[in-house]
């Protein structure tokens, strides 16, 4: 009798879960790649990138071949665009270090001995 309790409880509790929403929709509609798309791939969390990859890799199977394409080459753009000028302190920084070690050199060598 207890067997038959057992297996009824539990039967009850495997066939009652219902599919999870997210697996019903297209992957290609998941919101990490619609923040992807908008904020750029940089913006996705760490803990949520391999997750992020098996979407993309879900939305390719399904037919978003177009619109992962698209992703990288609008991340690109973005990234290129950021990229042109040098707009960050490290950048500046870096520029100012470059700029006064060429000035010591070029004095270095261009310096003439006082006469005696």
């Amino acid at each position: 009798m207890r067997l038959v309790i057992v297996y009824i409880v539990s039967s009850c509790l495997l066939l009652s879960q219902g599919k999870v929403e997210s697996e019903l929709s297209s992957p290609c509609d998941d919101p990490l790649i619609k923040l992807a798309e908008e904020k750029g791939i940089k913006a996705i969390p760490l803990k949520d990138m391999l997750r992020f990859k098996k979407i993309l890799k879900m939305c390719k199977r399904q037919g978003g071949k177009e619109q992962i394409k698209q992703l990288y080459k609008s991340d690109w753009e973005r990234d290129y665009k950021k990229a042109r000028r040098m707009a960050s302190w490290t950048s500046a920084h870096a520029m100012c270090v470059f700029v006064s070690f060429g000035y010591y050199f070029a004095g270095k060598v261009l310096a003439t001995k006082p006469s005696s």
